[in-house]
This record gives structure tokens, sequence and C-alpha cells, in this order.
């Protein structure tokens, strides 16, 4: 070999050695970037699923308190059938006692008016027990004493609780100590006319019940 040939050959070696190490140097760090990447994904991954485990009893508790408050919730059928028991008046409240003694001791009769379906009197009514004292005096006041005292006559008589009458009039029956009233429950389905007199010092008595078919022409 001559000696050109020599130092050419040592010449190249180190421009071969140096493209090599430049590769090595490529490829490590391709493996490095690699190598993070990878990591980063992993801890991502890692610290999403803890996250979803604490959420999920979170979730599952909120989800069971709902259906409770779903349970417990009644529908708007529920509230209306409710509401109806409420207004509806108990029979103890809607109809007060007649003792058997007063119910033997009725007398029915017809009537000659077209309106008046029957004339309901009996011997034995007694008179609502009063507190007013001295001079008696009528009063058609709704807020007065005497007329509170009318209502509860008749609605003593008639078997309609207050809270379920209408009183379409009230009114004076040809003398100050007499008086009369046409009342209904509210949905109509009874209908009376009641006439009483004030007794001194005892208060108000039903002397006739008439019980009504239609309320046009009652009053």
């Amino acid at each position: 070999m001559s000696e050109r040939q020599t130092r050419s050959g040592r010449h190249l070696q180190p421009s071969r050695n140096k493209k090599l190490d430049k590769l090595l140097n490529v490829l490590i760090g391709v493996v490095v970037v690699l190598i993070i990447i990878t990591a980063t994904y992993v801890f991502k991954w890692q610290d999403d699923a803890d996250q979803a485990v604490k959420d999920e009893p979170a979730q599952e508790e909120q989800s069971g308190d709902n259906e409770k408050e779903v349970e417990k919730e009644p529908t708007d059928e529920e509230k209306q059938d409710l509401a109806v028991e409420e207004d509806k008046p108990s029979e103890e409240e809607s109809t007060p006692e007649v003792s058997q003694e007063e119910q033997s001791a009725a007398e029915e009769s017809a009537s000659d008016n077209p309106i008046v379906e029957k004339v309901i009197t009996n011997k034995n009514w007694q008179p609502t027990p009063t507190t007013q004292t001295g001079q008696h005096v009528s009063s058609y006041n709704d807020k007065s004493v005497d007329w509170a005292e009318k209502v509860a006559t008749v609605s003593t008589v008639t078997g309609i609780d207050q809270s379920n009458m209408i009183i379409w009039r009230m009114q004076n029956n040809g003398g100050p100590n007499s008086s009369i009233a046409t009342v209904s429950t509210n949905d109509k389905s009874q209908m009376y006319r009641v006439s009483m007199e004030w007794v001194d010092n005892e208060g108000w008595k039903p002397v006739k019940l008439e019980q009504l078919n239609t309320l046009e022409g009652a009053y």
C-alpha cells in the first residue's frame, strides 16, 4: 500500500466516527422524547382514573338523594285529592247531633209553593243558647252577635256546617223578633229556608224548615 492511500484512509476514519456519533445522539434524543411522552400520558391517565373513583361515590349519593325526593314528592293528582280531603267537612262537623226524640217529633207536610219540596216542623226544637243580655234588638249585621246566633240556629236545624253553608238571604220575617234565612250547601245539593223566632232570655228558636227544590224565587 502506498503512503498516499494510507493517509487518505486515516483521514476518512474520523469523519465516519463523527457521523455515527451524531446518529446515536439523534436516536438517544428520540428515545428520551418518547420516554417523556409515555410517562406524561401514563401519569395523566392515572390522575384521571383516581379522579373518576373519587367522583363516583358523590354521584351515587346525589342520585340516591334525588330518588328519595321523588318518592316523597306527591303527584299533582295526589295533591288535588289531599286538598279535597282537607276541604271536605267530616260527618261530625257537617251534621250536628239530633236526638231520637227530636227525630220522632218531626212532622213533614206538603206545600202549595212549587219551589218548596216539603215543610218540616218539630215541637221539640229548642232555642240556640244566647249570650245576649238586656233588651234584644234583631241585627242583620254579619259582624254582630245576633247574626252569629241566627246562623248557628240555621246550621243546627238544617244539619249544614257553617263552613259548608252559603247564606243567600237573612231578613226580617214580619216582626222584630221573627227572622227567615235562605241557605244552601256550597255545592247547592241541599237548599233550605228557615223561619225562626226570638225567645226572650233564651235565643233564636227554629219554627219551620222548608226544603227547597230551587233557589229561584226563594228570597
